[in-house]
């Protein structure tokens, strides 16, 4: 895997993230009352949020540029939904959903969802994990 590939990879996480969070905000902005304090903080808070997104599309369209004007040859093999994520960025997510599964209720519609996402995780992990392996083994030559 490429480091232009993980860095592409990264960035597209990060940027639907940041879009997601979005869209949060930008919906609880839309239920609160005109005249609540909190519309002004929320109105800020999108704010910022949307400058970042800005910066980050901004990155990502130098960086495709870069490997268009290279003539493709920094360009990762796969493409950004193939590239697989690192893992310790699956790992942090998966910690993060099971401490989500323990803290809720047992037999929710929430639990249920988290638990279908461990498993989601857990495949991903062991995609990744033998990613790198074999990458390792194909560095040194072995197969």
């Amino acid at each position: 895997m490429s480091e232009m590939g993980n860095a592409l990879r990264a960035s597209s996480d990060a940027l639907l993230r940041d879009l997601t969070e979005l869209q949060a905000l930008e919906q609880e902005k839309r239920h609160t009352e005109p005249d609540s304090p909190r519309l002004v903080r929320l109105a800020i808070e999108i704010e910022a949020l949307a400058a970042r997104v800005m910066g980050s599309s901004m990155r990502q369209r130098e960086r495709a540029e870069e490997i268009v004007g290279a003539g493709g040859s920094s360009a990762p093999d796969d493409t950004i939904a193939e590239t697989p994520r690192e893992i310790h960025v699956i790992l942090a997510e998966w910690r993060d959903t099971e401490r989500a599964l323990t803290d809720g209720v047992p037999g929710s519609a929430e639990a249920d969802i988290a638990e279908r996402r461990i498993d989601t995780l857990r495949r991903e992990y062991h995609r990744a994990h033998d990613a790198a392996r074999r990458r390792s083994e194909e560095g040194r030559g072995t197969s």
